[in-house]
């Protein structure tokens, strides 16, 4: 009986990973082709694949990660809509969720060097940007943004649940998408631009979603 339950957790986990990387692989299709003009609502479709996945997961207490994946298909729509300051918005509650979620796992003592090292890091590179940046409301939503997913990549980097490193990689991955977007809105081109905030956007997401729902049929 024991290793059935093993086997239906396992077959449970494949499917939602098969899913969800089918999704990628249906918006890089639709992407790069004549199809995406009048179809750039897939963008979100990952995540809203991602987040019913984590939703048919749910346990009691961990709502927030779901939350933070519903938000972000809301963020993908706006941006597919080039509504910037509400995309901006979305991802902040996003990451907010995502603060909550892995407060409650996170673990300072003997972390604060790789927490310095992360702040130092994205002082300057968020000083970079907004010396670029010529609008007042964008300055103010990109440096509010910038601080709110700094405490997201904080709170990651110093979990203590297992598969804590893929947290901080999943975290860090988020953040050089996001890094990647506004050098490429503000500061610079950036070669392939779209092909890597994609992919390290959807790859972070994933990693996150797979981590909540294997902690979640672990207690199955």
């Amino acid at each position: 009986m024991a290793q059935l339950k093993v086997k239906d957790r396992s077959h449970r986990v494949v499917w939602a990973v098969c899913v969800y990387v089918a999704s990628v692989v249906a918006f890089f299709a639709v992407r790069y082709s004549a199809a995406y003009a009048a179809n750039r609502w897939i963008v979100a479709l990952p995540t809203i694949v991602a987040a019913v996945f984590t939703l048919l997961h749910y346990r009691r207490g961990g709502i927030f990660i779901p939350l933070a994946l519903v938000a972000s298909a809301a963020g993908d729509l706006m941006g597919a809509q080039r509504i910037f300051i509400a995309q901006v918005a979305y991802f902040a509650l996003a990451h907010i969720f995502y603060i909550v979620d892995f407060s409650r796992c996170a673990s300072w003592r003997g972390r604060w060097p790789r927490v310095a090292v992360l702040a130092v890091v994205t002082a300057g590179y968020l000083w970079l940007v907004l010396s670029h940046i010529e609008s007042a409301a964008e300055m103010a939503a990109v440096g509010i943004y910038g601080v709110v997913i700094f405490f997201m990549a904080a709170t990651a980097v110093v979990q203590q649940r297992r598969h804590a490193a893929w947290y901080a990689v999943a975290a860090l991955l988020f953040v050089v998408s996001d890094s990647l977007i506004v050098y490429n809105k503000y500061v610079g081109t950036v070669p392939c631009e779209d092909e890597l905030v994609m992919a390290t956007y959807y790859a972070a997401q994933g990693i996150f979603a797979y981590l909540m729902i294997g902690r979640n049929i672990s207690r199955d």
